[in-house]
């Protein structure tokens, strides 16, 4: 219903423009948005204020020229009023509302679906945890986010991969297999050296028993055998970041590796663009790549003294790479703790001759864990950090993906293990599928009754007069916009939001029936039963569909 409003608007502003009443200007950004109190209508737009200035002329002045002159040839308008010192408020006619909610019937399982991407080619890259160890929760809050975002970016028309950049290049992964060995000679020598930044935990230990057991490290220079280590302990912990995600239902379609990108000479080629373009100069005998041209506040080593190059380089090599696959749009999904680093990527992008805006950064803050009103900190597992598979075996899927989109990525989320365990409507996800299971108890009770539905609703749905009624179709025909608005804002809490208001106004509505029997679904009139069948039937399809693109389950009982 946003988007009709949005076109009829501007094909009005277009036809002022053309007729002189107003002077063609570009357009400036507007927004337009439902106000908080229903009695000033079902939409209200700010295009008036936003024009005043190119205008020169006062917002309310403007906002009476587009209310005489609107282009309304869909008879979508039933009411336009000005209101303060130039909002313009618009009541929508009651037969839009029926229309979009025998769209909504119709369409079913696409309902929402729409082709904004274009088949824009993207990349979304995240979780890349390091594979040192399991998965912590704030890789699990990435894994929910990236998720999420590729099925509403797949769901909006765009082209999306899924991809997973394994660090298994660098200092940690050398550290890791120093770790395992230690623990290994430790069995039989517990004087044995650890390593000073080593990995703690039983996983470190469990790994260095697996791989004794497979392979006599003891027969092996100690090289040799650290060597080994660093190689196994670094595939069996990635398998076992596969696995979680795989249960967590967080598929990739690429796990790119770091070595790679050294085997294949991307880094050095890397450097070859960047000098080309004149952005690389020596100083120190190091190889600098001018970003502070670019907003960063100082140059970037990209290879050292010695030869080796930086991870900022390869970085860069990694970047190209993604550009050189044809990717039009690229989301990386990092930690808060990178916050710094955003800058000086865009910077070294822009030294590269990328365009403004190709990748886009979404930082995610840590995760709390909470159960008795005590912070949990320490996991037995992983040693100074609670593992994603533990909290998965004690709550399940469905909740930990709710609760880690409960809120917008860039605060703090607190995790309360007792909350989400409750059976009422306290716990939100439980809340959410609830209304979508007692929605299917209704269907039941009503083909018990006899109770049928025709192939359309004609004729039906203008049963459909409560306050409560309209209110929920309203906020079911906002569900298209919201998911192209979660494109471009990279939000996807919104959508949790969304459903815990539908599920809200469902339940509020269903309520009513146990005051009231005239109120109830299913009445003594068979045709206003059919019309609020159609109604909740909708609701039923609007929650799945969201729940869906969460990544959650929409049980039928509970």
């Amino acid at each position: 219903m946003k988007s009709k409003l949005k076109a009829l608007l501007e094909n009005t502003i277009d036809d002022c423009f053309q007729q002189g009443i107003l002077s063609k200007t570009p357009l400036p950004n507007y927004v337009i948005e439902v106000p908080n109190n229903p009695a000033h209508g079902d939409f209200a737009t700010n295009l008036p204020m936003t024009l005043a200035s190119s205008q020169k002329r006062s917002p309310r002045e403007i906002a009476f020229v587009i209310v005489d002159h609107l282009k309304d040839d869909g008879n979508l308008i039933e009411n336009a009023e000005i209101a303060g010192p130039g909002f313009i408020n618009f009541r929508i006619k009651a037969q839009e509302w029926y229309r979009a909610l025998s769209e909504i019937v119709r369409l079913k399982e696409i309902y929402g679906r729409n082709d904004t991407g274009n088949h824009q080619k993207m990349m979304i890259e995240f979780v890349s945890a390091n594979p040192t160890g399991p998965l912590h929760l704030g890789h699990g809050r990435g894994a929910a986010l990236g998720d999420t975002l590729s099925r509403i970016f797949s769901f909006c028309g765009y082209d999306v991969a899924r991809e997973f950049y394994i660090n298994d290049a660098g200092q940690q992964i050398k550290l890791l297999g120093e770790s395992i060995f230690s623990r290994f000679k430790q069995m039989s020598d517990p004087e044995h050296p650890f390593p000073q930044k080593g990995y703690h935990g039983d996983y470190i230990l469990d790994l260095a028993k697996t791989i004794s057991e497979e392979i006599d490290l003891e027969a092996m220079p100690e090289e040799e055998a650290i060597h080994v280590c660093t190689q196994t302990g670094k595939q069996v912990m990635l398998d076992e970041i596969k696995q979680d995600l795989l249960r967590f239902r967080v598929p990739f379609d690429v796990w790119y590796r770091e070595s790679d990108l050294y085997s294949s000479g991307q880094l050095k080629d890397a450097l070859k663009i960047v000098k080309d373009r004149e952005q690389l100069y020596e100083k120190d005998g190091a190889l600098w790549i001018a970003t502070t041209k670019f907003g960063d506040d100082k140059d970037r080593v990209l290879q050292k003294q010695d030869g080796q190059f930086t991870y900022f380089a390869t970085d860069m090599a990694y970047h190209l790479d993604k550009k050189s696959r044809g990717f039009e749009h690229v989301i990386n999904i990092w930690g808060a703790d990178h916050h710094g680093y955003v800058p000086r990527m865009q910077a070294a992008l822009s030294a590269y001759g990328f365009p403004e805006g190709w990748l886009s950064v979404v930082l995610i803050q840590l995760v709390k864990l909470w159960r008795a009103g005590q912070e949990i900190k320490m996991s037995k597992r992983a040693g100074s950090y609670v593992t994603l598979q533990e909290l998965v075996d004690e709550v399940g899927v469905d909740p930990v993906r709710f609760i880690f989109l409960t809120k917008s990525n860039d605060s703090a989320l607190d995790f309360d293990i007792d909350l989400v365990k409750k059976q009422d409507s306290e716990n939100p996800v439980y809340y959410v599928q609830y209304a979508h299971a007692r929605i299917c108890s209704i269907f039941r009770k009503a083909a018990s009754e006899g109770i049928s539905l025709p192939d359309a609703p004609d004729g039906l749905l203008e049963r459909l007069v409560l306050d409560e009624e309209m209110a929920l179709i309203k906020r079911m025909a906002s569900f298209p916009s919201l998911l192209i608005d979660i494109c471009s804002s990279l939000e996807p809490h919104r959508l949790t939001y969304y459903l815990t208001d539908l599920a809200a106004l469902f339940h509020r509505y269903f309520n009513l029936g146990t005051k009231t029997p005239d109120y109830r679904v299913l009445t003594h009139d068979s045709a206003l039963s059919q019309a609020r069948l159609f109604l909740v039937g909708a609701v039923r399809i609007v929650i799945g569909n969201g729940l869906e693109l969460l990544g959650i389950s929409a049980p039928e009982k509970m």
